[in-house]
């Protein structure tokens, strides 16, 4: 069973995935393990999802798109639907509506075979919910549009799981690369494998390295604007010997 809190699909939740349950007992014990991810946990932001039929609408929302566009997508449904992004609410949108929301042809397709799979039972979700990890990727899987990747998303975000490791996804195999200092980039398989240390808590791994390939990048575009930036008056002549009083009034 998951350790998300059943809301219905209009509802918002505000939780932090750091303070999930099976998560946090996570974090904390690699924040004991590792002094590293201790130094990244306080920042840790990531928020949970819904559940249920609204949060796999969105993760397809998010397939392909930055997080920005696809929160900007997931709005404009809400408001498309009244705030009732539901299966027999959103079967009921026309194309044209979905698309005005930013729905592709393809995620038009993968949201409406989706809303049929619960409406007919073929996908039980009450059955996701309880089933164990590798069960319920399989369950996801067979739906249109849904790989390993959005699978493991969902149970990460959408459910709380503690052990789930999304080994395909370029902002954890780029976070391995530099937490490991390693030569270069890890292919899936060898990230899987990289993943296998930190068992049975990868989601808080998942998330620290998140974190940890975020401040990276950040930190290496300041880098290259530094050096980018042109070299000021000051810098590009001989500088004179300013009076500290002089120095003073110009701050």
């Amino acid at each position: 069973m998951s350790a998300a809190t059943k809301k219905k699909a209009g509802s918002s939740d505000d939780l932090l995935l750091a303070d999930l349950p099976e998560i946090a007992r996570g974090l904390e014990t690699l924040s004991k393990s590792d002094p590293r991810f201790a130094d990244l946990r306080p920042r840790l932001k990531l928020r949970r999802k819904r559940d249920g039929f609204a949060g796999l609408v969105r993760i397809i929302l998010g397939q392909q798109v930055s997080t920005l566009a696809a929160d900007a997508m997931w709005t404009k449904l809400l408001a498309a639907s009244a705030d009732r992004v539901e299966p027999r609410v959103v079967a009921t949108l026309d194309d044209e509506t979905l698309a005005g929301c930013g729905f592709s042809r393809q995620k038009v397709r993968y949201v409406r075979a989706l809303a049929a799979a619960i409406g007919d039972g073929t996908l039980d979700l009450a059955q996701v919910d309880r089933a164990d990890d590798e069960t319920a990727i399989e369950m996801l899987t067979h739906l249109p549009g849904f790989g390993r990747w959005s699978a493991e998303i969902y149970l990460m975000f959408c459910l709380g799981r503690g052990d789930v490791w999304p080994a395909g996804d370029l902002g954890i195999v780029l976070g391995l690369e530099t937490w490991h200092g390693l030569k270069s980039r890890p292919t899936p398989v060898a990230a899987r494998s990289l993943g296998d240390a930190w068992k049975p808590h990868r989601t808080a791994a998942a998330l620290f390295l998140w974190q940890h390939y975020t401040e990276n990048a950040i930190a290496q575009r300041a880098a290259k604007k530094a050096v980018q930036k042109p070299a000021s008056k000051s810098s590009a002549t001989t500088a004179k010997p300013t009076a500290p009083n002089a120095a003073a009034r110009k701050r």
